[in-house]
């Protein structure tokens, strides 16, 4: 079996991989994202310095781990409210009305012609017929499962 610390560390490569990859779809490919796009990446910082934490220091480990649980319940809430604004389980609230802000000259001409509103209810970008949030919503579900799966390793180790 894989020791926790090599888990640990590729889902520290996993993370860093999402948030290089959400960032290079916003200002590489120009996908326009939503604040609530914006909000499901703030735990997956807070994750990085969490997993950074449990792989170098072994004596706080279940308090690192639980507070990386915690931060993965967060991010599937927001994704799960994302998701429900997609499929319009949800009303878009005033957090997801809000206009882009243009980058220069061309952009703001472009925003004024299309009167260009765009909510958390317009998926501009998906990948494997997913959108973002969905996948987002995804992974954080396996995340916690595998944190899941490490605490239950742990504890029947330390007994």
């Amino acid at each position: 079996m894989l020791s926790t610390k090599n888990i640990f560390k590729f889902l520290l490569l996993v993370q860093i991989l999402i948030l290089f990859s959400v960032y290079y779809i916003e200002y590489v490919m120009n996908v326009y994202a939503c604040k609530l796009c914006k909000y499901q990446r703030i735990p997956f910082f807070f994750n990085i310095a969490l997993l950074f934490l449990l792989i170098l220091n072994k004596n706080r480990f279940f308090y690192f781990l639980y507070v990386l649980v915690i931060s993965v319940v967060i991010n599937i809430g927001i994704a799960f409210y994302h998701v429900g604004i997609e499929r319009e389980f949800f009303t878009e609230n005033q957090v997801c009305i809000s206009k882009e802000t243009p980058k220069n000259e061309k952009d703001l001409l472009k925003q004024l012609i299309n009167n260009q509103k765009s909510g958390c209810k317009e998926v501009k970008f998906k990948l494997f017929k997913l959108s973002l949030s969905e996948l987002n919503l995804i992974a954080n579900v396996v995340f916690l499962l595998i944190c899941g799966h490490i605490i239950r390793y742990e504890k029947k180790q330390k007994n």
